[in-house]
Formats: structure tokens, C-alpha cells, sequence
């Protein structure tokens, strides 16, 4: 945060300019993403608040820091996502929670840095139990809350001696302002000067007050060195700077983006200038099949050693991008498998051959960009070829492109920064959460369409029918694998989006997420439905189903997982084995977010009919003849990755 002003503040206002302990009406201008953060938050109905930042939120060119309950952290992703946020995972910084949003209007990025404990350090090596008390002091300050202003002082005085080692220049005039407000003492004073000494505390408090800013970094250092539970704490930050060596990734299914183009038209530039700019996890993949390289003099010497150089170029890329993109980064692939299609020098038997293995090898890219530039233009940037080759090398691409769906025509004459956001925004496009600006809930999409609820259906169903849009019907696709169309009492727990719940409490408004076990009433619900379930979750479902109910369990394979059953097969056994009856297993064609088909696992001719259906896709042959494979060994339910597993509570005169 910086000073607006350099006007004297009255000390009745306090000398952060906002009165002590008192609310204060907002007349900051707040960014219509991070505004939809803030109302979405407070529609969580659990305390939070905005730590550092209030007066750079029109357009924030740092981060929002902002310090949530701890019984938030379940939801907090899907409200994050509603707001039109995506999530990066950073192991090895505490509690930080790191939060992206591409604002396409200003061509900027919007990071939010949630915590939900207050630690300090630059490993977050100090911990402490202010944040419960903090929260309860919080004042509000129009559409966000802040701290009390004795509490923001201190928390600020030390962000800035225990984190970062010294007060920046820009920093200075709201340390002095801080620094007055932390004087008249406060709970945070009386806990730091039991882990620093009251003698330290006041020295930094004087520091600041004398500007001798010079002397910051060695008051720091001894701050630092004098914490309490310094032990612990160096273990804490041993083990958190290991953590941070992993990197940081994306949560999900990454995009690639593969750009096509002669050369001179600014491939290279655009995809280092996104490298270097986008602040999520991205690696710069290259996929030239005919590039020059120092070996080539020999290769050309030996029969076939020019395609063995294509091979093992497209293999090393092909293996790379897929390993990106496991971890979850963004993969900007320089070239992509479809060059191979243009044709090139030597197209012979092998250079067809080669050219196939790409295609086959080299993931097909999420978003693919055609730069267009003409010939003359591509000349003058590298002085290559002629302008005549790269003219007719120009259209061959835009034909190309035109053959290839979901291809992306770019201006690429234009300034090389014109270009980049423009990539920029379509890389966003392609993976964000969709979010309504302003209002933090998603928009309806435009193909959606209402669903009309059925001539005998409730009133419940007929409310969620003029509510709802097919594409949140499809969230309840697991109600048809149930006798139970419209329950009387639903409960869920797990892994459940806010849309999902959204439609969950239009289909039952009394829904209501499970309690732990042993803290609830039991047997008050006939339908339970369970998203990736823990085995406490589990636990929970099977004692708050009424006998006769029925459970639902929207569960995935993952062989690393630590606890429950790591394969669909292992759901159902662990169903049949806690006692209930009449189990059955469905596979989610092609996958839960994308639900086409629930196919029942027991009929093999459902199976082979839906894969019949996708034949088209990549590699469709090959799936086709490893799922008949897989259903002559009977290990199809081993292998499918996402499903739902359904099961019924017996009555208590069917209990063995």
C-alpha cells in the first residue's frame, strides 16, 4: 500500500488516514474481478479480510493479499473459479494460496495470495494464532473488510522487517504512518514483544519514527534472530525451501499452444515474450522437424540420417510436452506435429514414414496459432530466403490452417506487443473459469438451453427446470442411475463445486453437506451423493443414510492415491463390503466434466457402442482395440478413469 497523498492525516483519523477501530466508508475503485472475489467471499458467510493492497485495487500491480477462515479452505477453489480465477499450486509457502486472473480489457494479470494463517519470514518460518483474533476485530470498509487498524499497523511493520529484511523507499511514508498507530500498543504489540523483547519492538518502532531507514536491515536481522521457537522454526523453513525446488503447477488439464508459421514471422519472440510475461507455470517446448543443427553436415552423409534426426527431434518434443503438461504446466510448443503435413526436402519412403510418427507422437495442440505475416514483411525481420518463398510459404499455412479445427488466424504483422497479448488472451480463453465480471457468477453460456421439467415432475423439479441451464442439468446426470428421481432429504459431501451445489439445493433446497462423523443426527437422508470421497466422507454417507437409501459415489482412478480404494473396481468391493446392496458401477463417457454417456460397466455392448461413437477422435483405433482388450481380460473396471459407483442401504429386516 501506498500514501495517496502526502496531505497531514488528523490524528483522530489515525495515521493510516482511517479512523481507529471505527467502520469507514470505501471510495476506492475496485477492479470488477477482484470485486466479484470480495462479494463472493462474503456470500460464504465466514470471516475474511483484506490485508495489504486497498488503495491499488482498480487495476492491482501487486497482489491482493487477503487472510480468509481456516473453514473456508474447502470451498475456496470453486469460489475462486466463480469469480473467474484459477488456482496455482506453490508446495513450500505455508498457507499461501496463489490465485490468477488475465483481465483481457487491460491486458494485465490479477494475482490474489490468500492465507489463512498469519506467518512471517521468507519461508513462512514464524508461525503464529493471530488470524482467529484478527478476523474477529476486522472493520468493514464498504464492499471489503480490513483490519483494525492497530492490528494492519503491526502486521504491516513486520511484513516489512520479517519478510522482505528492509523498508523499501516506496515504502517509507506508510511505515512512518503505521509505525505512529503501533506506538499506542494493541494484542499484536503484547505478542510481539514476548517473542522479540520489548526492547527490540520499541527499537524498530523508533527506527521508523526517526526515519533512520539505513539501520532497517540490521534491526531486522536481530528480529529475526531473536523470534522464539527458533528451532522449529529453522526446520520449517528447511523444509519448505526443499518444497519450492518442485515448482509450481496447474491444477487439472493444461493447455498447449502450439504456433505455426515460416520463418521471420515472430514464432520464437512470441512464445519467449509469453514465457518470460505470463505469471502461470509455462515451458517453451521447440518441434522443428527441419531445423539446422551441427550434426547435420554428417547425417546427410549417412542413408536415412536426416530422418533419424526428424525422429528423434519429435520424439524428445512429443515425451516432453506430454511430461509438461503431467505436472501441469502450460506447454508453448515452437512447431507443431501438423508441419509434417506441408511436406518439406527428401520426401521419400522414410520422410513420409517420419512425418506419420509425428502426427502420431506429437500431442495435437489445445490452441493453435497460424501467425500471418506477408512475405515481404518476414524478409525484412530476417533477411532469409526470399520474399517470393516466404510469400508462397504463407499461403500454404493459411491453407493449412483453413483444414485444421479450432485454428486461430493472428495478425502478426503488427507490433510483436500486440501479438502477445493478444496470444495472451486466447491462452486465458482456453482453460479459465468463466466468470460474469463484476457480479462473480458465471454466465449462462450461449448454446445453453433450459430444460423443461417433465409433465409429472414435482415442484422442486419444475423450480430447478426454469432455473437451471443444460449445462447444470448435467451435473445431476447421476440422479437417472437411481430409483430416487427427486429425494426427499439429499446430502453430499467431497469434492462438490459451488455450481454443482448450486444445483443440488435447486433440486433439494434443504441439501445440506455432511457433518464428520459422530457430530450429526444419523439416518436423515435418502440420498447421499459423495464427489472423490475420503473415507471419512464415506463414513459419514453410510450414517447419514436412512435404511433403504441409496448412495452415490462420482469417484476417479488414481494409483497414488494415500487412503480408500484407488480404482473404480475398488468402490464398488469397498461398497459391497461395508453392506450395501444392489451395486452398481457406470463409466463417465468421456470423462465426469464432460459427461456425454453413463455407460453401466456390466454391458460390454454399451461399452463397444460408445467407443464406436468416438472412432473419430486421436488415436480412436488404438483406445478401441485396448478397451476389447481390456473387456476380454475383464479389467475394464481398472482402467476406466472416472465413473460413478451407486449402492442401497439395506432396510433394517434385510440387514444380515
Amino acid at each position: 500500500m501506498d500514501i495517496a497523498s502526502d496531505l497531514p492525516v488528523p490524528e483522530e483519523l489515525g495515521a493510516i488516514g482511517r479512523p481507529v477501530g471505527q467502520p469507514i466508508p470505501g471510495s476506492q475503485q475496485i477492479h470488477p474481478r477482484v470485486a466479484a472475489v470480495f462479494h463472493d467471499l462474503d456470500g460464504a458467510g465466514l470471516p475474511w479480510l483484506l490485508l495489504r493492497g486497498e488503495d491499488d485495487l482498480a487495476l492491482p500491480s501487486g497482489d491482493v493479499d487477503i487472510l480468509v477462515d481456516r473453514q473456508l479452505l474447502p470451498s475456496l477453489d470453486g469460489l475462486m473459479a466463480d469469480a473467474g480465477f484459477c488456482r496455482v499450486l506453490a508446495w513450500g509457502h505455508g498457507s499461501h494460496r496463489f490465485y490468477f486472473c488475465y483481465s483481457v480489457d487491460e491486458g494485465a494479470w490479477i494475482k490474489l495470495d490468500v492465507v489463512s494463517e498469519l506467518a512471517f519470514g521468507p519461508y513462512q518460518q514464524w508461525r503464529t494464532s493471530w488470524a482467529a483474533r484478527c478476523l474477529r476485530r476486522r472493520i468493514r470498509n464498504s464492499s471489503y473488510w480490513l483490519p483494525d487498524a492497530t492490528d494492519q499497523a503491526w502486521l504491516l511493520l513486520l511484513h516489512l522487517f520479517m519478510d522482505k529484511g528492509d523498508v523499501a523507499q516506496e515504502r517509507q511514508a506508510l511505515a512512518r504512518a503505521a509505525a505512529r498507530v503501533a506506538a499506542d500498543g494493541g494484542r499484536i504489540a503484547e505478542s510481539v514483544r514476548r517473542r522479540v523483547g520489548a526492547g527490540l519492538a520499541t527499537d524498530m518502532l523508533n527506527l521508523v519514527l526517526a526515519e533512520r531507514f539505513s539501520d532497517a536491515p540490521a534491526i531486522a536481522a536481530r528480529m529475526r534472530g531473536s523470534w522464539s521457537g527458533g528451532a522449529n522454526a529453522r526446520l520449517i523453513a528447511a523444509a519448505n525451501r526443499s518444497l519450492r525446488r518442485s515448482g509450481a503447477r496447474l491444477q487439472g488439464h493444461t493447455p498447449l499452444l502450439g504456433v505455426m508459421a515460416p520463418d521471420g514471422a515472430g514464432k520464437t519472440t512470441l512464445l519467449n515474450g509469453l514465457h518470460a510475461d505470463v505469471p502461470l507455470p509455462t515451458k517453451y517446448v521447440y518441434m522443428g522437424l527441419w531445423g539446422a543443427g551441427p550434426w547435420d553436415k554428417a547425417l546427410n552423409r549417412i542413408p536415412g540420417g536426416r530422418t533419424a534426426k526428424k525422429v528423434y527431434r519429435l520424439v524428445r518434443g512429443g515425451i516432453l510436452a506430454r511430461f509438461y503438461r503431467r505436472i501441469g504446466k502450460v506447454v508453448l510448443m515452437d512447431r507443431v506435429a501438423y508441419d509434417a503435413l506441408l511436406g518439406g526436402p527428401g520426401d521419400g519412403v522414410l520422410a513420409r514414414v517420419s512425418n506419420a510418427l509425428a502426427l502420431a507422437v506429437i500431442p495435437a495442440p489445445d490452441v493453435l496459432l497460424v501467425l500471418d505475416v506477408p512475405g515481404a514483411v518476414m524478409f525484412a525481420r530476417k533477411g532469409e530466403h526470399s520474399p517470393e518463398l516466404l510469400e508462397s510459404w504463407r499461403n500454404d499455412y493459411l491453407k493449412l490452417a483453413a483444414r485444421l479445427h479450432g485454428s486461430r488466424v493472428v495478425d502478426a504483422a503488427q507490433p510483436a506487443e500486440a501479438v502477445q497479448r493478444l496470444a495472451t488472451g486466447i491462452i486465458w480463453d482456453s482453460f479459465s473459469p468463466p466468470a460474469s465480471a463484476g457480479t462473480g457468477h458465471r454466465p449462462p453460456h450461449p448454446d445453453s438451453a433450459v430444460e423443461p421439467p417433465s409433465q409429472g415432475g414435482t415442484a422442486a423439479e419444475a423450480g430447478a427446470g426454469e432455473a437451471l441451464s443444460l449445462h447444470l442439468w448435467r451435473l445431476l446426470d447421476w440422479r437417472f442411475l437411481l430409483p430416487v428421481l427427486q429425494p426427499r432429504t439429499l446430502g453430499f459431501a467431497g469434492q462438490v463445486s459451488p455450481e454443482a451445489e448450486s444445483a443440488l439445493r435447486l433440486l433439494d433446497p434443504a441439501a445440506a453437506r455432511l457433518p464428520e462423523p459422530g457430530t450429526g443426527a444419523g439416518g436423515t437422508c435418502d440420498v447421499v451423493l459423495l464427489a472423490s470421497p475420503d473415507g471419512g466422507q464415506l463414513e459419514s454417507a453410510g450414517l447419514a443414510l436412512e435404511p433403504g437409501g441409496w448412495i452415490c459415489v462420482e469417484a476417479d482412478r488414481s494409483l497414488l492415491r494415500r487412503s480408500g480404494p484407488r480404482t473404480l473396481r475398488g468402490w464398488k468391493r469397498t461398497l459391497e463390503r461395508r453392506g450395501y446392496q444392489d451395486v452398481a458401477l457406470y463409466w463417465n463417457a468421456p470423462n465426469r466434466e464432460r459427461t456425454a454417456r453413463l455407460v453401466p460397466m456390466e454391458s460390454g455392448a454399451s461399452i463397444r457402442d460408445t467407443l464406436a461413437l468416438r472412432k473419430d477422435v486421436r488415436f480412436g483405433a488404438l483406445k478401441a482395440a485396448a478397451v476389447r482388450m481390456a473387456l476380454a481380460l475383464r479389467v475394464f473396471d481398472l482402467l476406466v478413469p472416472e465413473g460413478t459407483v451407486t449402492g442401497r442401504r439395506p432396510e433394517r429386516n434385510e440387514q444380515p
